[in-house]
């Protein structure tokens, strides 16, 4: 009888796991709340291409937001991960630009608080890309920009 029982138990138990692992956390929202947070620019290149900006802020909402080094923020717009394709994908627009058809196609590299992004920028016309292909590795010149980021510490 204990081995039936036993066995009995061993299935209820692979029966709860197995139920488990079929509904994991979206891969895409846990990226976006892995992604979302304030960092702050420690590296640029090439220099300057950032202009003012000192930090960028992702939000849950896919919302993101560059601010100065006094905390104004100089440009938004709205921005999509793809964390499923290797290199991950980090696709931006600001608002500005998305009224002239304007993005930006990247990659980006997350690892706990350090976070490496870059992107070529270009315009979607008759739905057709123009610029230059996204990049496929943090490098210039593939790139048009390579960020690398720290996340801000916010106190509790």
């Amino acid at each position: 009888m204990k081995p039936i029982l036993s066995a009995l138990a061993m299935l209820a138990l692979s029966f709860a796991v197995m139920a488990n692992e079929s509904n994991p956390a979206p891969v895409q929202e846990t990226a976006i709340e892995q992604f979302s947070g304030t960092w702050e620019i420690v590296a640029v290149q090439p220099p300057g291409s950032t202009k003012e900006a000192r930090r960028l802020v992702f939000r849950k909402d896919r919302t993101y937001a560059a601010l100065n080094a006094e905390g104004q923020k100089l440009w938004a717009g709205t921005f999509d991960l793809d964390p499923t394709v290797t290199p991950r994908v980090w696709d931006h627009r600001s608002y500005e630009s998305q009224k002239k058809g304007g993005d930006a196609l990247g990659i980006y590299e997350l690892d706990g608080d350090k976070l490496k992004v870059c992107c070529v920028v270009g315009v979607w016309k008759d739905g057709q890309w123009t610029g230059k292909p996204r990049p496929s590795e943090f490098k210039l010149p593939a790139a048009d920009v390579v960020l690398e980021l720290r996340r801000v510490k916010v106190d509790k």
